[in-house]
């Protein structure tokens, strides 16, 4: 099968030319923040970036966030296509899940109560961002913790030129799924402004696969309420302020556990992330100061009576707090010269507590108020462009912490531009991730974790025609972890979590977009990624519930004007099942047939219906837990 598959894939990509990612991205000209820090020209840098613009997200207003970052190369996001509100593990590149930094307007937001300081994408609406760049590799110099395998920025809506220019989306479909946004935006002399709101509500169906098909399983619904508000004032000609606030909250009902169902099991989460910035700019100077708050609470609740198991009653509480002060500057030494200089106040804290009853009375367990951390960062690093061809960025990151002491990262990722329309790069770069504080202070915690180091290896090229239209990409990437953490049982069934020695995960990328006349573009990505552990010489095969190989493909057609026909290919191999799965050790391979379809009726009105895994499959990202088949959202928006 491995020999087939890669002979579709030579065939798919055999006659393209360069780069982003299945739904899509523009050209190397597209201007990027997350790669350096400051707004820069993608072709400028050596880093590999991908960019979904406001255009590729608009095409995919029927979809969630998590489904639109999934067609995105070297991402696997297990459950994207899985009840609403279900949990959804992010792997990059083969990475776990925890070592993609997510960041909202360059704003880390990891989730302190998240066994792996994790951001749930649930959170997030499509309806509320303006654009997402996907930067890979090891980028902790920048970005601090987490950014092992990449960095995630999602960037919310932006106030337009216009003093009001309102927008508004309804849609429905399967599952009575209904999906609203409504917001204005503006600019009234100094003053911006976006305000936006966006509702989901769904029916669902069982989160649990019932093996049976005869215990009547009963449907998990999901409803969900967005708030945004973004404000900017220019001050003066050099000074301006910016505050947003972002608020979500949602209810999912949630099954037992894999093929077991449970009729009276709610979570209940609210997040809201509250930042302020000052930015002090000049022609060759940005200084930044943002404080940012992140806040989020997750609330269990099983009356589990209906499912007659050990406890009658369960309810626990996850609450974190994170506070972030950074202070950085955009300084251009030269024109072909400049520097990113910063420092980093981070502090984190975590309440949780469980309480269920049982016919032996109740049982109790919390963290104490220690469950809390800080680090303290100081970021440097140095971008040369265009000098003969060469560009370089080279950078380091000094980080003391409270309770692991002192660590350095660093960068190095020079390129050369062959000529106008090709480059080529090398990164090499190092990475952190220190324990989360659930790994430290819960019932499995160990005091005597180390942080996960990494170094991180690639090299590829780019190109693209004269016209930018036709764009080709190949990365390969190799990824050396020590003292990974992993939970382990001993054989006297002691869990906690622990140190592996090592971890080695390597693979490669293709990327490619061709234009179609004037009439669209076809864009295709293909991912392999392989790896295993090592502790005390013995090698372990551990990439669980990650494929060694994804393939994406969208063709996206504007046959008559105003008429956008999209359909979309992705498939999935076959991967390790979960460490504690039930069924064989192997998962078998799946894939996906979807098609979109949109039609501007007037300037400012456009319907759509997006249809989804149109050949019925049944397929199953964790065993146990039912994936969407058949299914489709058909709706309309208007901006002005």
């Amino acid at each position: 099968m491995k020999r087939e598959f890669l002979f579709v894939a030579a065939v798919v990509f055999s006659s393209q030319l360069q780069a982003q990612d299945t739904t899509a991205t523009r050209s190397l000209d597209d201007v990027i923040v997350t790669a350096t820090r400051f707004q820069q020209k993608q072709s400028s840098t050596g880093k590999v970036v991908s960019v979904i613009d406001q255009a590729t997200l608009q095409r995919n207003a029927g979809k969630t966030l998590t489904e639109i970052i999934n067609y995105q190369t070297g991402v696997f996001i297990n459950g994207a296509n899985n009840n609403l509100g279900t949990n959804q593990d992010l792997y990059f590149r083969g990475a776990g899940t925890g070592n993609t930094l997510i960041l909202i307007d360059g704003v880390p937001v990891g989730d302190p109560s998240q066994i792996n300081n994790s951001f749930d994408l649930n959170n997030i609406a499509v309806g509320q961002v303006e654009r997402i760049e996907v930067l890979k590799g090891a980028q902790s110099t920048l970005w601090g913790s987490d950014a092992v395998a990449g960095v995630i920025n999602i960037i919310t809506k932006k106030s337009g030129k216009k003093r009001i220019s309102p927008a508004a989306m309804l849609s429905y479909g399967s599952y009575n799924t209904v999906r609203g946004n409504a917001g204005v935006n503006g600019t009234i002399e100094k003053f911006s402004y976006v305000l936006g709101y966006n509702f989901t509500s769904s029916k669902g169906f069982s989160s649990a696969y019932d093996s049976t098909g005869t215990k009547n399983f009963d449907d998990d619904k999901f409803t969900q309420s967005n708030v945004q508000a973004n404000l900017g004032y220019q001050i003066s000609n050099r000074f301006s302020a910016k505050g947003s606030y972002n608020f979500s909250t949602y209810k999912a009902a949630v099954d037992a556990t894999a093929f077991k169902d449970d009729r009276d099991n709610v979570v209940d989460n609210k997040n809201s992330i509250a930042a302020f910035e000052l930015l002090y700019s000049t022609a060759k100077l940005k200084l930044h100061a943002i404080q940012t708050f992140v806040k989020s609470e997750r609330v269990y609740t099983d009356d589990s009576a209906s499912v007659g198991g050990f406890a009658k009653y369960a309810k626990g509480n996850y609450n974190g707090n994170t506070a972030i002060t950074d202070v950085f500057g955009n300084i251009l030494l030269h024109n072909k010269l400049s520097l990113v200089s910063g420092i980093q106040y981070l502090t984190q804290k975590t309440s949780q507590d469980y309480l269920s009853i049982s016919a032996f009375g109740p049982f109790k367990t919390a963290l104490g108020d220690s469950a809390k951390a800080n680090n303290f960062s100081v970021y440097n690093s140095l971008l040369l462009t265009d000098l003969a061809g060469f560009n370089v960025e080279a950078g380091f990151r000094y980080n003391r912490h409270s309770i692991y002491g002192s660590n350095t990262t660093f960068t190095f990722n020079p390129s050369y531009n062959i000529d106008e329309n090709t480059r080529i790069f090398v990164n090499i770069s190092s990475a952190y991730k220190v324990p989360s504080l659930y790994q430290l202070y819960s019932e499995y915690a160990n005091k005597d974790l180390k942080p996960e180091t990494t170094n991180n290896y690639e090299l590829g090229v780019q190109a693209f025609s004269n016209n930018k239209r036709n764009t080709f990409r190949v990365v390969g990437f190799k990824r050396d972890i020590k003292n990974l953490i992993i939970f382990y049982t001993s054989p006297s069934f002691v869990s906690r979590y622990i140190n592996r020695d090592e971890q080695h995960d390597y693979g490669f990328e293709l990327e490619s977009t061709i234009a179609i006349g004037k009439k669209g573009n076809w864009t295709s990505n293909f991912t392999y990624v392989d790896g295993e552990g090592v502790n005390n010489n013995v090698k372990v095969k551990n990439l669980y519930r990650r494929p060694n190989f994804t393939l994406n493909s969208v063709l996206t057609l504007e046959p008559v004007k105003g008429f956008t026909l999209m359909p979309s290919f992705r498939f999935v191999g076959t991967r390790l099942k979960g460490q504690y799965d039930a069924g064989p050790a192997q998962m078998p391979q799946y894939y996906n047939i979807d098609c979109y379809l949109g039609y501007a009726f007037t300037r400012y009105l456009r319907g759509f219906v997006d249809v989804r895994n149109m050949t019925n499959q049944q397929y199953f990202d964790v065993v146990g837990y039912n994936s969407r088949k058949f299914n489709l959202m058909t709706g309309v928006s208007f901006s002005f």
